[in-house]
């Protein structure tokens, strides 16, 4: 299916907006193995890199929501900076279908070419020396 195929087959379903966001820890509530390794991650303690409150301009990258142009929901590189605002995909039973997830809102970072489109937005230059690889997992989940 096509993402028009299905909205126009699921027309009810309202797909998440920009602001429609619930913030890493509800994404957490089915998701705890990833919640707990990306809280280990630079992503998660991006706060305790700026002194104050940050610009709008660094928030862009280090922050979730809509910065510059709009509000930040949280001084972190959370859930749904990389994955989309959650509201429209959240519910378990439309997660548990990635095409419908994906119609609504999802962003599909199922392959190292997706993941690097969307990492490259704020990862341009090398960071601290390092270059950035776009195959390195981002939230890596231990195996007991």
């Amino acid at each position: 299916y096509s993402n028009t195929t299905l909205v126009s087959v699921f027309p009810t379903l309202a797909m998440g907006g920009k602001r429609d966001w619930v913030g890493s820890a509800a994404c957490g509530s089915c998701h705890a193995p990833q919640l707990a390794a990306w809280k280990a991650t630079p992503h998660a303690t991006t706060a305790r890199r700026f002194p104050g409150k940050p610009e709008g301009k660094c928030l862009a990258c280090h922050g979730t929501g809509e910065a510059p142009a709009g509000p930040t929901i949280a001084v972190e590189i959370g859930c749904e900076a990389c994955h989309g605002a959650g509201a429209g995909y959240a519910e378990d039973d439309l997660m548990r279908d990635p095409p419908v997830a994906r119609a609504l809102g999802l962003v599909d970072l199922s392959t190292p070419k997706a993941r690097a489109a969307v990492c490259a937005q704020c990862h341009r230059r090398p960071l601290r020396g390092k270059v950035f690889d776009p195959t390195a997992p981002v939230h890596p989940v231990k195996k007991p």
